[in-house]
């Protein structure tokens, strides 16, 4: 609910909590946020009680989510994709190194804040963040709760195995499918295989030639079929190689956009244009996302490209929803819960909290915004 205070006239979001049985999520979330302070983290702002339930209050980003944005009309270049992809790297790198893992990372979660310079990703919903679990040699190991949003879900979570903050890399990796071929993560349609990871021979298919290769590379990475060899989880990248990889995949890219915009310039000049005719409307192909205009080289590629023997062609058997298959998991579009622990709530973090926000006067809702 989106709400304006009514002395300094502040947007903000009021993430209001409706049942009692999620009070410990919403806590806990709370808790956790108002400890952590980074630009691609969505900022808290507060808390208010009504009726006995805790509700947050957090800063507004205008742009709504990720999800919506992948699906929306909006011409993306792969450096704005990669950018995104980066954002939320950054986002996660953080976390992870204050002892945290997300658990519920998704497109949905992943906020789009758009400026005049473009947009940037801000990770938000905390309701399930958890210590990252520590097990001693020898030691009896318990798995973390069953929780999270299916589709983003890592394999050994939905197993009920042991997993640890690499499950946030799944789902990143997950993200990255969603943003590389703008399609959600609803396995109809970004393919996936029985043992839940990513289907890498059929997705090929829906990706352009475009697609700067360790981009897509990255993606597989993260989340390939856990069936492959050597791709246990402990194999999957940490957000501070993904980062390092995006920021050479970004500075490449734009040199090569930047290249082929001057080369597009240059070929388009006319006699007309010459003559200083600036009534004439420029070329709205300009205005596309780059990639849908120059193909371009990437850089050198950091994983091995080749899928696993054992991956699937759409030729030869159909696409699966592997989510339908389990009657616990409702076809993949539910979200699953757990009680949150007392760790994750008694943590104590080096940096200081955000400053306060003085709510000395109540926040009005504001009428929805579409």
């Amino acid at each position: 609910l989106q709400v304006r205070h009514r002395q300094s006239g502040q947007i903000m979001v009021l993430k209001m909590n409706k049942l009692t049985s999620n009070r410990g999520n919403m806590l806990r979330e709370v808790q956790l946020m108002n400890r952590l302070s980074h630009p691609n983290i969505l900022r808290f702002m507060g808390v208010c009680v009504h009726q006995g339930q805790l509700h947050a209050l957090t800063e507004y980003i205008n742009g709504g989510n990720l999800e919506q944005l992948l699906d929306s009309p909006v011409p993306l270049s792969w450096s704005m994709r990669v950018k995104l992809a980066l954002d939320i790297a950054h986002g996660l790198r953080y976390l992870h190194s204050k002892g945290i893992f997300h658990r519920d990372l998704t497109s949905k979660n992943c906020l789009v804040r758009c400026e005049a310079s473009g947009y940037t990703a801000v990770v938000g919903d905390f309701g399930l963040a958890e210590k990252i679990p520590t097990y001693s040699e020898g030691s009896e190991k318990e798995p973390l709760a069953v929780v999270g949003s299916p589709y983003w879900m890592a394999p050994e979570v939905l197993r009920g195995e042991i997993y640890n903050e690499k499950a946030d890399v799944f789902a990143y990796g997950i993200i990255l499918c969603e943003t590389i071929a703008r399609v959600p993560a609803d396995p109809d349609y970004l393919p996936r295989t029985e043992d839940f990871g990513l289907d890498i021979t059929t997705f090929r298919t829906m990706v352009g030639i475009d697609c700067p290769a360790a981009f897509l590379q990255l993606a597989f990475h993260c989340c390939r079929n856990p069936s492959c060899p050597q791709m246990e989880p402990t194999s999957r990248p940490s957000f501070l190689e993904i980062t390092q990889c995006l920021e050479s995949i970004l500075q490449h890219q734009l040199g090569a956009e930047g290249v082929a915009r001057r080369s597009a310039s240059h070929t388009e000049q006319s006699p007309l244009r010459e003559l200083g005719t600036e009534h004439l409307q420029p070329d709205q192909r300009l205005s596309r996302s780059q990639s849908d205009m120059f193909p371009s080289k990437s850089p050198t590629l950091l994983w091995p490209l080749e899928p696993c023997s054992g991956a699937r062609s759409k030729e030869t058997s159909p696409r699966v929803n592997p989510f339908s298959q389990r009657e616990d998991l409702k076809g993949g579009k539910i979200k699953l819960f757990d009680t949150p622990s007392k760790s994750v709530i008694s943590l104590t973090f080096d940096l200081p909290p955000p400053a306060p926000l003085q709510l000395s006067s109540p926040v009005t809702p504001e009428p929805a915004v579409e």
